[in-house]
Order: C-alpha cells, then sequence, then structure tokens
C-alpha cells in the first residue's frame, strides 16, 4: 500500500520543506463556517493535530501518516469552496493561536503559503491553490513532518 503513494508522499513532503526554507462545534477562531479536523470522519488522520481547522464540508481526498526513521509525518488533502482569503484569516489565526514561528505567509485571491516550525518538535506547511477544474473551489495540502 506505501510503495504506490510513497514516491507521491515523498515528493510532496520535499516540496512542503523546500518552501518552508524558502521563506460540529466551532473552533477556536469562532468560525461557524469550520470546524477541528477530529470531528472529520477519516480513516486515518495519524501525527495530523485534532484541533486543527477544517471547512464545514471539506472533501477529503487523502491522509497519510508515516513513520520512518523514528521521525512522523502525516499529510491531509482536501477540497473546499471557502475563499482562499477566508482560509488564510483563519490558518493564520490558528498558527497565531497556538504561538508556532512563521517562515512564510502568503495569501492571495487564488494562493496560499503558510510555513513554519514548533521549535524542536514538528515543521508544517498549509498550502492552497485555486482549483481549474472546480472555479470557485480550492485544494489545500497540510504536512506536518516531525524534526
Amino acid at each position: 500500500m506505501w510503495s504506490a503513494k510513497k514516491p507521491v508522499f515523498s515528493t510532496l513532503v520535499l516540496l512542503a520543506a523546500a518552501v518552508s526554507l524558502v521563506a460540529c462545534s466551532r473552533t477556536e477562531t469562532g468560525d461557524e463556517n469550520f470546524h477541528t479536523l477530529a470531528q472529520e470522519q477519516i480513516r486515518d488522520p495519524q501525527y495530523l493535530p485534532g484541533d486543527l481547522p477544517i471547512p464545514e464540508g471539506a472533501g477529503i481526498t487523502f491522509t497519510e501518516g508515516e513513520l520512518v526513521g523514528g521521525k512522523k509525518s502525516s499529510m491531509l488533502i482536501y477540497e473546499t469552496e471557502e475563499s482562499m482569503a477566508k482560509l488564510g484569516t483563519t490558518y493564520l489565526k490558528y498558527i497565531q493561536d497556538k504561538d508556532l514561528d512563521s517562515n512564510t505567509e502568503i495569501v492571495d485571491q487564488n494562493n496560499l503559503i503558510i510555513s513554519g516550525k514548533a521549535p524542536g518538535s514538528y515543521s508544517y506547511s498549509i498550502i492552497g491553490s485555486s482549483s481549474a477544474a472546480k472555479p470557485g473551489g480550492a485544494e489545500i495540502i497540510v504536512t506536518w513532518i516531525e524534526n
């Protein structure tokens, strides 16, 4: 099972690491359009933070967690109709509320790149882009990698 997905997962993890170097109830944001990852019915949310905000109605298309060389890594990919501005505001507030270091914060109408570290713990990235296939939609990729 891992062998077929591993090249894609590894490539996306490397991309997320490169980006970080370059630069149902309410969540803590108080926004009714979001709930937490822990409230999602996903098969295996290994190593992802349960309090991560996810938009209501998001379609999770991929989730995976790995333990390689004693280090945990995880990835979540979802599609949403939520605006990039709202996603950016929500995730920037989440990062601030968690006191996470931020290396990159880019949010515009078509893109979202937020990355950084929790010192001595893990690196994270939240990358999003507008969907060409679904106008008005977006695809978001969340990665958490243990340092």
